[in-house]
C-alpha cells in the first residue's frame, strides 16, 4: 500500500483470478469503448457483482455511463447482481454536480 499506481483506460478486456480465504474471485476488467459495449451482456451470466469506475472529470462520459448503467440494470441476467459505482479523478466535481448530470 502507500504507493501511487498509474493506470490507463482498459482497451479490450483483462481477466484476473485471486483467492482470498479459500474464496475464488474471477474479475473481468472490460473496456468502456463504444465498440465493446454491445458485448458486455455476454459477461453477465454467473456474475455476482458489477463495479463501474467512471472518470468524473469527463462529463460526456458520465452521461454515457448513466445510459449504459440503465441498460445493464434492465438486462434480465444482471438483475440479481450487486452494483457499485466509483468516481475516479474527483478533483473538481462534487456530488451535487454529478447528481445533476
Amino acid at each position: 500500500m502507500n504507493e501511487v499506481v498509474h493506470t490507463s483506460p482498459t482497451i479490450g478486456s483483462n481477466v484476473e483470478e485471486i483467492v482470498v480465504n479459500n474464496t475464488r474471485f474471477l474479475m473481468w476488467d472490460i473496456g468502456g469503448q463504444e465498440s465493446l459495449r454491445s458485448s458486455w451482456n455476454t459477461y453477465y451470466t454467473n456474475t455476482e457483482f458489477v463495479i463501474v469506475v467512471v472518470d468524473s472529470t469527463d462529463r460526456e462520459r458520465i452521461s454515457v455511463t448513466k445510459e449504459e448503467l440503465y441498460k445493464m440494470l434492465a438486462h434480465e441476467v444482471s438483475a440479481p447482481c450487486g452494483f457499485n459505482i466509483y468516481l475516479n479523478l474527483c478533483f473538481n466535481l462534487c456530488f451535487n454536480d454529478l447528481a445533476d448530470t
